[in-house]
């Protein structure tokens, strides 16, 4: 890997590079398909997961969980219908949030999750066809991204509350089923 010549003006970094790499890939539409399958896809979803274009923290948060259901699907676990392994269920569920088991941010973890890719750190790295030539200065624009994106997250927040209600119904099925009908006496007599 060749080490990139010192550019007049110096470079973006943090948000001004996050922000440069999301915003260039958005206005690209005749080149987006292709960046489905490509970590500027997850670039462009972490960023867009920032407060300042609408992140939604309860639906991310809600992300976050349902990912711990299907990485607690995943394990093959058995539990029986009792309210102890309905604790024990709900327990691995929040252990296994995908911020939490796979050590990453949530904006991370997010991005993958959406992007199906492998829960890893979401690269900062510029794509090499967005560099400018060395000649061009950098001059930075604060506030020039305002406007150009907007996020709104729905659906996980309600997906996660039926998911957990399913849950519950599953584990208390049985809860009540057994007790007798009518006027049973509970105390017990020994004859001599």
């Amino acid at each position: 890997m060749k080490r990139r010549k010192p550019r007049r003006g110096g470079r973006p970094k943090g948000k001004a590079e996050e922000k440069y790499i999301g915003i260039r890939t958005l206005f690209s539409p005749s080149k987006f398909d292709t960046f489905i399958n490509d970590e500027r896809y997850s670039q462009t979803l972490k960023m867009a997961l920032r407060k300042e274009f609408g992140e939604n923290k309860a639906e991310t948060m809600a992300t976050m969980r349902l990912g711990g259901y299907i990485e607690t699907f995943k394990k093959n676990l058995k539990f029986t219908a009792t309210r102890q392994d309905m604790k024990r269920f709900f327990m691995l569920v929040e252990k296994n949030r995908l911020d939490k088991k796979f050590a990453l941010t949530k904006r991370d973890a997010t991005a993958r999750f959406f992007a199906d890719k492998k829960m890893t750190p979401v690269s900062n790295r510029r794509p090499s066809d967005y560099e400018a030539l060395l000649s061009t200065r950098y001059r930075p624009r604060p506030g020039s991204s305002v406007g150009k994106v907007e996020v709104k997250q729905t659906g996980a927040v309600a997906t996660e509350k039926q998911l957990k209600q399913v849950m519950k119904r599953i584990f208390t099925l049985m809860e009540g089923s057994f007790t007798p009908k009518g006027k049973v006496s509970k105390s017990v007599k020994i004859k001599k």
